[in-house]
């Protein structure tokens, strides 16, 4: 595995989150994690079997506005997508120069991991709110599961994108899975408690 240059989003998470593990750990298993529903009201489909615009647009606007009280335009962020691929990319994913502004261009890192079911990569990118699309980003993440709908990640893949958002200043993670929910990580007991208040009739309860 090989970054360079300052501190890196993996040295991040073995300060601030106990080694947590980006691939292979379960953030529904963490103490301090909230697992968020998007919406409660509608179905991905309606009555007649097309995909329901209604749902998707309260799913939008409930993780933009979540990612928007969670990041501040001063916070700095890992912007932070984990891939699984059989054969060797020939260039970094498209979401980076799709979804990121030119100045980020040459700041993107990659770390890499081999095993029996062929490569993980994790690519990093140190970043400010107001240098990426993330309203775009976050609909693209939304949408993986209905090609009809835009915008889309476009990487031909093994597994579409996971997407994590590291506060670098506030010390918390969130993690748009699907349409159907988020996570949300912390490493302070305290403002876990504050937003377990604050989100508790979206809390999903297993």
């Amino acid at each position: 595995m090989k970054g360079n240059g300052k501190m890196n989003h993996i040295d991040y998470l073995q300060s601030k989150f106990e080694n947590l593990d980006l691939v292979n750990s379960s953030f529904h298993e963490l103490p301090l994690s909230l697992h968020i529903k998007l919406q409660d009201e509608f179905y991905q489909l309606d009555d007649q079997g097309e995909i329901n615009l209604e749902y998707f647009k309260k799913v939008y606007d409930s993780a933009i506005n979540m990612f928007d009280e969670l990041f501040n335009e001063s916070d700095v962020l890992y912007l932070v997508t984990v891939v699984r691929i059989e054969k060797p990319l020939t260039k970094p994913l498209g979401l980076y120069s799709k979804f990121t502004s030119k100045s980020n261009n040459y700041r993107l890192k990659t770390f890499k991991e081999f095993d029996e079911d062929g490569q993980t990569i994790q690519f990093s990118l140190e970043t400010r709110k107001k240098d990426i699309a993330y309203k775009k980003m976050i609909k693209a993440i939304c949408n993986q599961d209905f090609k009809e709908l835009t915008p889309r990640f476009t990487d031909k893949l093994v597994t579409y994108p996971e997407v994590f958002f590291i506060n670098k200043y506030k010390g918390l993670i969130f993690h748009i899975y699907d349409d159907r929910g988020a996570f949300i990580l912390f490493n302070d007991e305290k403002v876990h408690k504050d937003f377990n208040i604050k989100y508790s009739t979206l809390l999903r309860r297993e």
